[in-house]
């Protein structure tokens, strides 16, 4: 199992020339007025962009992140909503684009209704555990994020989100709003975004055999379940976390450590009839698991 952790590395993509770091790029907005409670971004990473560090044809994404160059956090709580997709698109290159088509097929990877943004700042990233890893297939990738502050009462946060970012021309679009914008722009965001992308970094994994033997080692039952369903686990690996999401991405039961447990049960029968994604984060991998609750 310790071969398989070695296959899982984190790769930073900072392509272009470093910029002034700036609230305005996201991949949430946060400016020192703390006034707009809502933003939606997009960011666009090309084949050679990618196939650089390391993320080729086949490769899953675990994680992703971004670094703040200030220390300002907010306890929100936040709506946060991270969506990926493997495209064709070659640049960002219109002065506008609609969420609805930016959005079009892509896939909800991770999503948190009471989202929270620590002090961590410059040089550490802010880490997203998706909630089921990701597949690139080819060609492009898209990123998109939306945020929604619109429930504490002010303020909101310490100060402003300001982002570390480089200079690379037709990847971006973003919009700040007193409301979750419609339409996003490529070049101004209430100041300049024009070719501003924030660095990203991403926890990829090449691995393949691997993965299926940590797999089968930690099975589910019963399935389909009413009351609730037991988690065994023959690795005797800790999981560090445990998240269930329903068919549409929506968070519906998270727990923390758990420690080493041979069997760990959870209990379902509150949750609506349907299908539901389970993963979990072990000290050697992420797995994920699908069931059915009747």
């Amino acid at each position: 199992m310790g071969a398989y952790q070695a296959e899982a590395q984190v790769v930073q993509i900072d392509t272009g020339s470093p910029s002034t770091p700036v609230y305005a790029v996201g991949p949430i907005y946060m400016s020192s007025t703390l006034f707009y409670r809502f933003s939606r971004y997009a960011y666009l990473y090309t084949q050679p962009e990618l196939a650089a560090v390391g993320i080729t044809p086949g490769t899953e994404i675990s994680t992703v992140g971004w670094m703040k160059n200030t220390s300002n956090s907010t306890d929100g709580p936040a709506v946060f909503k991270i969506y990926m997709k493997n495209s064709i698109t070659g640049d960002y290159s219109d002065p506008t684009a609609d969420w609805s088509n930016l959005s079009s097929g892509a896939t909800m990877v991770y999503s948190n209704p009471v989202q929270a943004i620590p002090v961590t700042a410059s040089p550490t990233y802010i880490d997203f555990t998706l909630t089921a890893p990701f597949t690139y297939t080819g060609g492009s990738l898209e990123v998109l994020t939306e945020w929604d502050i619109s429930a504490p009462a002010a303020p909101i946060a310490t100060g402003a989100f300001e982002w570390v970012n480089t200079i690379v021309p037709d990847r971006i679009y973003g919009k700040g709003g007193s409301s979750l914008p419609t339409s996003l722009s490529s070049t101004s965001n209430n100041t300049n975004i024009d070719d501003m992308r924030p660095v990203i970094q991403f926890t990829i994994d090449n691995s393949t055999g691997l993965r299926e033997e940590l797999d089968s080692k930690i099975t589910i039952y019963p399935n389909p379940a009413e009351q609730f369903i037991q988690i065994r686990n023959e690795t005797m690996v800790p999981f560090e976390n445990i998240v269930i999401t329903d068919a549409v991405g929506k968070l519906v039961h998270l727990e923390g450590q758990t420690g080493i447990q041979a069997d760990h049960r959870i209990n379902v029968e509150t949750l609506e009839a349907g299908s539901y994604i389970l993963s979990i984060q072990t000290s050697d991998g992420l797995i994920v698991k699908r069931f059915t609750v009747l």
